[in-house]
């Protein structure tokens, strides 16, 4: 008996040996669970979702959709951990719930002169979200004016024909001659009704309520943009003043006074007079520089009903949507990293709970004045990130913060299965 537990001991893994694999297998497991548990809850809010995506529309209804804006996350130079946020968590319960959006991501980075080191500029989503509000607001002002129709028909026409040249300058720079697919430009068709607007992170959620308001309160008034030039008659340009540059840099031997005298008289009567040398002598004349036309400003301010008054375009200002992004960052929080690695369903259950928010329309609330817009997802400014960044304020006016509506994800009030209800 002793032999037989004398030859099994042998055969059995050393300490070393069971420390490593015991580790590995205890870790490998953690994982799988963990990754089977995160499965199993996103799959119980994507059939919630799908709810809302087995509901019938009439077939003049238009399906809803919304605009996700995605900025730089505080502490990072790009918005790839964004991107891969928005797509481990919110996108599949959109798509669950058939809900349309249009993703923007916002990357605007510059690169300092003195040291070479590149940073984020921040308002690119405020220009985006004003500009859009606006837009919508000019648009239901010209359908009951002519002469603002006649002005859109020309922007309209204007934005076109710069996306044509910018097409053929693309094309001449690479060298296709416009024969290969070119889609940069393609666009997806305006949607009829108000898209929804989605922030994704607290910095995200500060630009677009800012730029609600700058849109709500701000001017109306269009400055038409000036033609894009082409590649080709800049280069035809440059050629022309090359050509006159080398004519009028042309030698000219040393003349005599009488010759001096010849043509200053030649130059009085106009006519062109040679040297000695047989060398042309051409007075050298300073380019002129075409005159560039005059900015063309629509004033939509003159029929602007509502110019600064908030209150009275509440149809116009869309819905906001918080979705918080909690980035972790810094060796500091190494340990916080390897914990969510293995606990990623409390994200899926934090994150893809808002993103079911945004799908059921009914969750849509009014938002409890400026302070409440100003607190939303102030729990980010305490990530690691955030240390030594400039931040932005809030800034509403009251007449805006009483008319806008958001989204309640910060509860789950979406609908529940009927089961769930019971219970």
């Amino acid at each position: 008996m002793a032999g037989m537990f004398s030859s099994i001991r042998k055969k059995l893994p050393g300490r070393n040996a069971s420390i490593f694999w015991t580790t590995v297998l205890g870790t490998t497991g953690f994982y799988q669970y963990n990754k089977r548990e995160g499965k199993k809850r996103m799959d119980y809010y994507c059939k919630r979702a799908e709810m809302v995506a087995n509901e019938t529309i009439g077939a003049l209804d238009t399906p809803r959709k919304v605009h996700v804006y995605v900025a730089v996350p505080m502490g990072e130079l790009g918005t790839r951990k964004a991107r891969l946020h928005w797509e481990e968590y919110i996108l599949p319960v959109f798509v669950a719930g058939a809900l349309d959006y249009e993703l923007t991501l916002v990357n605007d980075t510059v690169t300092d002169s003195d040291g070479g080191s590149e940073r984020v500029v921040r308002g690119g989503v405020h220009s985006l979200v004003a500009e859009e509000v606006k837009e919508r607001r000019r648009k239901e002002m010209e359908e009951d004016n002519e002469e603002l129709k006649l002005w859109r028909t020309a922007i309209d026409e204007r934005k076109k024909e710069n996306e044509e040249r910018a097409r053929r300058n693309r094309a001449g720079a690479s060298g296709g001659g416009g024969q290969e697919l070119d889609i940069s430009n393609w666009k997806p068709e305006p949607y009829p009704g108000t898209m929804d607007i989605v922030a994704l992170g607290r910095e995200t959620w500060v630009e677009a309520i800012n730029g609600i308001n700058d849109g709500a309160m701000g001017s109306l008034n269009y400055t038409i943009p000036p033609l894009v030039p082409l590649d080709s008659e800049e280069q035809e340009r440059k050629n022309n003043a090359a050509e006159r540059k080398i004519s009028t840099d042309t030698a000219v031997a040393p003349t005599s006074p009488e010759s001096s005298h010849d043509e200053e008289a030649a130059d009085r009567s106009g006519m062109q007079v040679t040297d000695t040398a047989g060398a042309a002598v051409v007075s050298a004349e300073p380019e002129i520089a075409a005159p560039q036309p005059l900015p063309i400003t629509v004033d939509y301010d003159r029929y602007a009903s509502d110019a600064g008054n908030g209150a009275a375009i509440p149809g116009k200002i869309p819905a906001v949507a918080y979705i918080s992004h909690m980035n972790i960052t810094g060796w500091s929080n190494l340990p916080l990293r390897i914990w969510n690695f293995f606990h990623n369903q409390q994200n899926v259950d934090l994150y893809a709970q808002q993103a079911l928010q945004v799908v059921f329309e009914s969750t849509k609330r009014a938002a409890r004045g400026a302070e409440e817009l100003a607190d939303m997802g102030k729990a980010e400014e305490e990530m690691t990130g955030w240390e030594g960044q400039e931040r932005i304020d809030v800034v509403v006016e009251p007449a805006v913060a009483e008319c806008l509506q958001i989204y309640d994800t910060q509860n789950d009030t979406a609908p529940r299965f009927s089961e769930e209800a019971h219970d």
